[in-house]
């Protein structure tokens, strides 16, 4: 695209938008509904009401990410992935609590605020059809002319998806950019987060999107990341207590069907790295095509497995494992090695599956169809899929578990109930992967849960032994629960001072961790 002047980028920026059709589409919109709008009060420790009684080993700040809109009138379509992030933090301490919330101030949200304006291509571009290639061509073009800040496409995260902690630092991140490290201070014990920071590439060393969910080993704290580049190629990181220790490339095989439409989540085991090449293709073009979308459910292309190992080097090579079925996966639950019984080498996976989805990725709402909770056994002396099965026929996603126990053989995981109408989850489900069952279940009442985060008691005496928190939200409030994870009943209820967004990943600091980021 070359637009010549000025008046000529505005009047084709108004075009764009008239094409949109932003009015009707917003208020047709699937996400047009309270829960997923954005709250601006911006808090800090503010008091939290309780009811129930914390446990008194409950000692930490609770932190949810989530996409937060920072205009009134925004100028893109709506979406769940769409939007500026947002950093929602309950601290807890003898038996009280606190509230805080602050935007992630990312270079693009500062560029965006000064701009009274989404300057950047949004989510909801890449579904959009021809509008939103024009909009994403114009963008470049507003660049090329420095209408615009020159921030490059690794450099436009909103850092909007999930938080993490490692090594004394609190990261932010979406996997379409780098990582965010928060600036943080304690005082008087209180954590304070307002959302400033920095974007990380650990002088220059990481060239590539980093992972809403890279996987941290459990005996040693190192951190492994996979992410997909548009070009289809794997990066594959190794981070040990904040340096980055090794990050190659690997070049995968490309169907003919096209790229993979993303690389959301995958597992770590004792040697292992496995993650999914899922039946979501992505293909740019497709914007242009019947669907308007670069997204397309390909339900010839099977989803399969691919097998890396942890010391990879520069020329090694994935292993594929192809599974019997079309599926897309966006959130793991765990998986490890075994001995076989004959004696062969094996890993065990355990994972929501989608056998199909929408072009639309109409994430986290009615439109989304229900995931199927699977497992499969990798042979790998063999190379083939030995097991693949069904596990539960019901729409449960967004799983968590002990985290001391990734890629370790491992019994309980709990599963958000998203069966119903869609939005967010309506109860968690904790099973028994080991026998294979249902074994309690909290039913969430007339409020949505995100995702209910593991939380081990500090003197833990088993796998289950801690809490599971989830941040409850519906049109007018937010609660934070907190849930006995052995009895999956209901100990507290924390009832915050305003409503919080649709959102879903969360993490936990401990009041270590919490000393760690004031140094």
């Amino acid at each position: 695209m070359t637009v010549s002047s000025v008046s000529a980028i505005e009047e084709e920026e108004r075009r764009i938008d008239a094409a949109l059709d932003l009015e009707n589409h917003n208020r047709d919109s699937v996400y047009n509904v309270p829960g997923y709008r954005p709250v601006r009060r911006e808090l800090a420790h503010a008091p939290v009401r309780v009811s129930g009684e914390l446990p008194a080993d409950l000692d930490g700040a609770y932190l949810r990410n989530g996409t937060n809109s920072q205009f009134d009138n925004g100028r893109i379509r709506l979406h769940a992935f769409s939007g500026a992030g947002m950093i929602h933090q309950i601290q807890i301490s003898s038996g009280s609590a606190t509230y805080s919330n602050s935007y992630v101030r990312t270079p693009r949200f500062e560029a965006e605020r000064a701009a009274g304006r989404e300057s950047y291509p949004e989510f909801s571009d890449l579904v959009s059809g021809r509008p939103g290639a024009d909009r994403i061509a114009l963008t470049e073009e507003k660049i090329r002319q420095g209408l615009i800040p020159a921030l490059g496409p690794l450099e436009r995260t909103p850092g909007s998806t999930s938080v993490r902690y490692h090594h004394g630092r609190l990261y932010c991140l979406q996997e379409t950019g780098y990582a965010f490290v928060l600036d943080t201070r304690v005082e008087d014990g209180r954590l304070i987060v307002d959302g400033r920071g920095r974007l990380e590439t650990w002088a220059g060393e990481w060239e590539g999107p980093f992972s809403a969910h890279p996987r941290i080993n459990p005996d040693n704290g190192d951190v492994y990341n996979l992410s997909v580049e548009p070009s289809g190629q794997i990066i594959a990181g190794l981070l040990h207590k904040g340096e980055l220790a090794a990050q190659q490339v690997v070049h995968r095989q490309t169907p003919d069907t096209g790229e993979m439409g993303w690389l959301h989540d995958f597992f770590l085991t004792e040697n292992h790295l496995v993650f999914a090449d899922i039946s979501v293709r992505r293909d740019p073009g497709g914007l242009l095509g019947p669907e308007g979308s670069v997204f397309r459910h390909d339900a010839g292309h099977r989803l399969r497995w691919g097998v890396l190992p942890r010391d990879f080097g520069p020329d090694t090579e994935v292993r594929w494992f192809t599974t019997g079925q079309a599926g897309t996966v966006w959130h793991v639950i765990n998986a490890w090695e075994r001995q076989g019984p004959r004696g062969s080498r094996e890993i065990v996976l355990y994972s929501p599956v989608f056998p199909s989805y929408p072009s639309s990725v109409a994430i986290h709402t009615p439109e989304e169809p229900p995931a199927q909770v699977r497992t499969w056994v990798l042979d790998l002396d063999t190379g083939e899929v030995t097991d693949d099965r069904l596990l539960i026929d019901h729409g449960y996603e967004r799983p968590s578990l002990n985290l001391n126990h990734v890629g370790r053989t491992s019994r309980y995981c709990y599963l958000l109930d998203e069966h119903g109408d869609g939005y967010m989850g309506k109860g968690v489900l904790k099973y028994d992967l080991v026998e294979e069952k249902e074994i309690g279940y909290l039913d969430y009442g007339d409020m949505y849960g995100g995702e209910a985060l593991f939380v081990p008691r500090p003197t833990a005496s088993s796998e289950d032994d801690g809490y599971l928190l989830d941040l409850l939200m519906d049109d007018h409030r937010a609660e934070l629960v907190v849930i006995d994870a052995r009895t999956m009943t209901e100990l507290a209820r924390l009832h915050l001072p305003q409503r919080v967004p649709f959102g879903v990943h969360a993490g936990w600091l401990d009041s270590a961790e919490i000393a760690a980021l004031a140094s």
